[in-house]
């Protein structure tokens, strides 16, 4: 295609059936989503509602409650993962029909309540400015701390002592950057991050010499490619939003929870990154415990597209028994 269009706005990103971003700032984006409306879940027992976190449009969450969670006012409550999806900052939602049926399970396997934010996306906007968004909604949960807040479901069910932090592709690079800001700043109301979950980190940089098939390899190099357009101004892949393993990036010794569970596919281009994370976060001086799981011979993201096959099955136990460790 031309790169203007019929009326001269110069295109600067053409990712074909996903993305097209114009100098205008005008952005067509081709991958719908596919709206799973919340409510129970009969394969897991999950219910799940949407609820608004600010009152500007797209930033909200869905919550979702196991069936094991005890009756309001009972002792025992329920942990709390604060999840962010993927899409490379600029598609995807919390209320996609796969994104929905992985927090469903989730919240199942793991006896927790999960809170999948629906958070504002590039290049309306960039990185970092999306990463206020995601400390938002880490605020907006603590806030209901003491029996506080808003959302009665939080504030009956929700254990605001294991407050942990996750995401997936773009989703975890989102999560470490809000792991990262909670090392340094306090979320308010004694509430303190716990664990972190990075599935599949979005990160660049190095050789990229993980290895992968050719279609994993072209993703990649779209990620490459959509960077500088959803962080306008970064100095590339050694950028330390997309890279925090970076030379000059922050030191990894700040991140502000107790454990830290990275996820790689075995035919993920970025596998690498994610391992030298969790390597990089070992040698850091962090006074932490990191572990990383990975699954043979899968690419990125495959537990969204194949959720049933074995492999996302046993990504979905590994994570529920590192959530339920104390």
């Amino acid at each position: 295609m031309s790169n203007t269009d019929a009326a001269g706005d110069e295109v600067i990103l053409d990712a074909p059936n996903f993305i097209r971003v114009y100098k205008s700032g005008r952005v067509e984006r081709f991958l719908r989503v596919d709206f799973a409306p919340p409510g129970a879940d009969a394969a897991t027992g999950v219910s799940s509602k949407d609820v608004p976190i600010l009152p500007v449009p797209g930033m909200s969450a869905r919550i979702y409650l196991p069936a094991t969670a005890p009756a309001a006012g009972h002792h025992t409550k329920l942990p709390v993962l604060v999840f962010f999806h993927g899409g490379g900052f600029c598609l995807g939602s919390a209320f996609d029909a796969a994104v929905h049926g992985h927090a469903n399970q989730l919240a199942a396997r793991a006896s927790a309540m999960v809170v999948s934010v629906e958070y504002r996306l590039a290049p309306e906007r960039p990185v970092p400015a999306l990463y206020g968004d995601a400390w938002t909604a880490l605020r907006w949960v603590a806030a209901h701390a003491a029996g506080q807040g808003p959302e009665p479901w939080l504030t009956a069910h929700a254990d605001l002592g294991r407050v942990h932090v996750g995401g997936e592709s773009a989703g975890a690079n989102i999560a470490h950057h809000a792991a990262m800001r909670a090392g340094a700043e306090e979320l308010g109301h004694g509430v303190k991050v716990g664990a972190l979950v990075l599935i599949h980190p979005y990160f660049l940089g190095g050789d990229g010499s993980s290895e992968s098939d050719e279609m994993g390899m072209a993703l990649l190099r779209e990620l490459v490619r959509l960077w500088p357009v959803v962080c306008p101004g970064t100095n590339g892949c050694e950028d330390p939003w997309i890279n925090p393993m970076a030379e000059g990036a922050p030191s990894l010794a700040g991140l502000g929870c107790r454990r830290a569970l990275v996820c790689v596919g075995g035919k993920d281009p970025m596998r690498g990154r994610g391992r030298l994370y969790a390597e990089k976060l070992m040698a850091s001086g962090w006074h932490g415990e990191v572990g990383v799981w990975e699954a043979d011979e899968q690419g990125h993201g495959f537990h969204l597209v194949r959720p049933t096959c074995l492999e996302a099955e046993a990504q979905v136990r590994v994570i529920a028994e590192f959530l339920g460790r104390p």
